[in-house]
Formats: C-alpha cells, sequence, structure tokens
C-alpha cells in the first residue's frame, strides 16, 4: 500500500513513467524507479509503481499469480480485472512453461488496425545478470545491444518471439527487479543468442 503522504500519485508517477518511457526507447537498458518503489509498502511496490502508472478506470489488468496483489490494484486504481486480453498482465512470481504458455494464450497482441491495444506483460525477476547473457536486435537498437538477462527472462523473450506475431501487433514486456530495476522489452525487438 501507500505509506502515508509519502508517495505523490502524480510526481512519482510522472517520474516513473519517465523511465519507461526512456526504457521502451533503449531496448535493454536498465532503467531504476527503487527511489519510488521506497515509498511503497510491500514485497511488490517496484511492481505496484508500474501498475499506479499504467492503471486507471479506462484500463484492464489480470495479475496471473497473486491474488493479495490483483486486490490491491483493484483498490487503488479502480481499473477493470480482465483475464483474458487485459491490457496489462503482472506476474510476480516464478512461472513454469506450462503456466508461461497460458499467460502467452490469454494476452492480446491487439489487431492489425489497433495494434495500441495489445498486452504488456510486466514481468517480476530476482535481478539482472552483470555478464552480457545474449544480445537483442530491433528497433532503437544499433546493430545489437549485449544484455544480462536470467534464464527466467530469457524463456519469457523465447516464447514471445515465438509467437511470430504479423507487424505491427505484438506483445511487450517489462522486467522489473524487487529493488526497482527495470528493463523494457518491445514487441520488435529480438533476441540472438
Amino acid at each position: 500500500m501507500i505509506k502515508e503522504s509519502i508517495f505523490d500519485e502524480i510526481h512519482d508517477c510522472l517520474g516513473s513513467f519517465r523511465c519507461l518511457l526512456h526504457a521502451v526507447s533503449n531496448p535493454g537498458e536498465i532503467m531504476h524507479i527503487g527511489e519510488y518503489a521506497q515509498k511503497l509498502e510491500g514485497e511488490n511496490s517496484a511492481m505496484l509503481v508500474l501498475a499506479l502508472t499504467f492503471l486507471d478506470k479506462e484500463t484492464s489488468y489480470w495479475v496471473a499469480d497473486n491474488e493479495e496483489f490483483s486486490k490491491t490494484l483493484a483498490e487503488l486504481t479502480y481499473s477493470r480485472l480482465a483475464e483474458e486480453k487485459a491490457g496489462f498482465i503482472f506476474i510476480s512470481g516464478i512461472c513454469s512453461e506450462e503456466a508461461i504458455d497460458s499467460i502467452f494464450a490469454k494476452a492480446t497482441p491487439g489487431s492489425l488496425v489497433e495494434p495500441h491495444t495489445n498486452s504488456v506483460l510486466i514481468i517480476a525477476v530476482e535481478d539482472f545478470v552483470q555478464k552480457s547473457t545474449c544480445s537483442l536486435k530491433g528497433p532503437g537498437i544499433k546493430a545489437s545491444k549485449a544484455v544480462g538477462l536470467s534464464d527466467y527472462a530469457k524463456k519469457w523473450l523465447n516464447k514471445r518471439d515465438s509467437m511470430e506475431y504479423e507487424y505491427p501487433t505484438g506483445v511487450d514486456l517489462v522486467f522489473i527487479s524487487s529493488d526497482g530495476a527495470m528493463i523494457a522489452i518491445p514487441r520488435k525487438v529480438k533476441m540472438e543468442g
């Protein structure tokens, strides 16, 4: 929850949005929203900052694996809960291959006419690896970019890449650690290696 009079829903969400916008514009670059997450309580505070930034009464969300976090989002954002084709899907724990498949089956890539109606998956990871484990290629990246993603994060990216969505549709991924480190990988950025 929000600590009394510490988290500013306008200025802190705006700061978080700027970090997120930079992360989306620069795929694979680590951005930090920890300064905003420290103003919130609970184990999913960094993910909650993103939820407060993304969600309002016009958006839909689904929390794939945490009923308590889902209730918190409903209370704080007034957003619609929608398990199928939600605009924002939050994954706070480690998922099996089957669960990852199931989540992607419920996500929407948008449509050719309205690609902006796609799902954004916000996925909790333990941390990012110091050394490069793969490279990313696509819009926003000059040639390729070396990134330190964990094997778990690479599972999500491999699954998304295997879906072969037709341009301009697709699913955007945002990986977030508990300390507020964040990497965004937009729909048309692919992993190599």
